[in-house]
């Protein structure tokens, strides 16, 4: 199934200041500053490099696009961790630098811990259990962000298809 993509190369996230963005990227997720730009003398974004994983952070300066860019409270970005543990890792060390994590926290699909980046936009790491349904399930959550049930059918009407 699919389209034959090997995944994602590339996620861009808009950022308010990018020098700092940059250090706080660089710094929580140990990644290479790898490349600038600008268009006209005017700085527009960063490249940033996780050769482990041979994907890479872009962050580009707000300002320099239009339309919405305000992302707070929202998770553009879930990065995958290959272990339960590797999660339970990844949290130790964002308490370790100062920063105030939410989770671990395991849910029908596995275990995620969410970070939250200095522009309010949440990064989440998860794993996927190896016994995760792969069939529909909705998953219900509060105010608080816990879950509070799960249904097996979609609330969602879509519209029907365009006969070709």
């Amino acid at each position: 199934m699919g389209v034959g993509i090997s995944g994602i190369a590339a996620v861009t996230v808009l950022v308010s200041d990018l020098a700092r963005s940059t250090r706080w990227y660089c710094d929580v997720l140990d990644l290479a500053f790898i490349r600038e730009f600008s268009v006209d003398s005017a700085l527009w974004g960063v490249v940033l490099l996780d050769a482990d994983a041979n994907f890479v952070f872009v962050l580009q300066d707000m300002d320099t696009t239009p339309g919405v860019r305000d992302l707070r409270g929202t998770r553009p970005v879930v990065l995958a961790a290959p272990s339960r543990a590797s999660v339970n890792t990844i949290a130790e060390r964002l308490h370790d630098m100062g920063l105030s994590p939410r989770g671990p926290v395991t849910d029908p699909d596995g275990t995620f811990v969410d970070v939250t980046d200095p522009d309010g936009i949440i990064l989440r790491f998860r794993h996927v259990a190896d016994d995760v349904s792969l069939s529909f399930q909705g998953v219900a959550y509060g105010a608080d962000g816990g879950i509070t049930g799960t249904y097996d059918h979609p609330h969602l009407q879509l519209p029907p298809r365009d006969a070709p």
